[in-house]
């Protein structure tokens, strides 16, 4: 049983592998090795004996994945990261609602103006995509007193109060909408102008999981006519090129809602490195249907 961790892995990372990889024939970057397995950040190098490659991010759209045979398996991290982004996600919806941001600018001018703030208690909060991501999410709200919504095709938990297959009817029935579904030749432009307009007075639209997922020229075309509707995104078109964010509904981060700290990537590791024990085992989570990814994303900045 032989491993490829195909990127550059500092001595903390590679005892991490060895702890949990044990009785494995571990092969560390640059030196290649024609391994069963191959662990990787974003590019592979397929070899002959190649039947399993494992990422460490939880998305795969910017992985060549069409490139990868159909008797290799491909497994995404999915799940790695849930914590962190769940934790982003109402940090951002919190800023907002609790005009934190504005609030700071404000005081630091010495300026002295109160003014109303949003409750989460017993608002709907819809969840697009219902993974990892989403039930940490839902978990969190639930705290806050809220109602869950979501659309998912992977099932529900008991946080949520109500489960629809229409996203337009998921738009139009949410105080606040959370996007967290992965990047797929089916997502991608998914929530366009029409699903938008659904949206209720005062509604906002968090984005924790890919740009893409939604049309920029309709999101800006619908921001800009309806300032009391927000978007609040760690993610954004074209990043590092940040363009066409000079809106006043809008809260950005850099797609940092994955954490660049060294406890959640050693979370990250740890459970790459056990899910290659479970392809060896016969059990691999998370494997990718590859026939959902012919398209692959330009840029990755982000996990």
């Amino acid at each position: 049983m032989d491993v490829y961790i195909n990127f550059p892995a500092d001595t903390h990372v590679r005892e991490i592998a060895e702890s949990i990889l044990q009785d494995f024939d571990l092969h560390w970057f640059p030196d290649y090795f024609d391994a069963e397995v191959q662990i990787i950040k974003d590019r592979y190098m397929l070899g002959n004996r190649t039947k399993m490659i494992q990422t460490i991010s939880a998305g795969v759209d910017h992985i060549d994945v069409a490139g990868i045979p159909n008797k290799i398996i491909l497994c995404s991290n999915a799940g790695a990261y849930s914590i962190s982004v769940a934790e982003h996600t109402f940090a951002l919806i919190l800023a907002h609602a609790k005009n934190i941001i504005e609030n700071d600018s404000l005081m630091k001018s010495g300026t002295f103006k109160q003014s109303p703030t949003t409750l989460l208690y017993g608002k709907t909060l819809g969840i697009v995509g219902y993974g990892g991501i989403g039930r940490r999410v839902a978990e969190i709200a639930k705290a806050f007193g809220m109602k869950i919504v979501a659309y998912t095709r992977s099932g529900a938990d008991d946080n949520v109060d109500r489960l629809t297959d229409d996203v337009a009817e998921l738009f139009a029935s949410s105080d606040m909408i959370v996007l967290s579904i992965p990047l797929t030749d089916k997502t991608r432009g998914m929530i366009n102008y029409k699903i938008l307009q659904k949206t209720k007075k005062n509604a906002f639209i968090v984005n924790v999981a890919r740009a893409d997922i939604v049309l920029k020229s309709d999101m800006l075309r619908f921001l800009k006519e309806n300032p009391d509707r927000w978007y609040l995104s760690d993610v954004w078109w074209d990043e590092p090129n940040i363009k066409d964010a000079d809106l006043q509904n809008l809260i950005l981060s850099p797609h940092v809602a994955g954490g660049m700290s060294g406890e959640i990537m050693d979370l990250a590791f740890r459970l790459a490195f056990e899910n290659v024990k479970n392809f060896f085992d016969g059990h691999p989570k998370n494997v990718v249907k590859k026939e959902e990814y012919t398209m692959k994303s330009e840029r990755f900045l982000g996990i």
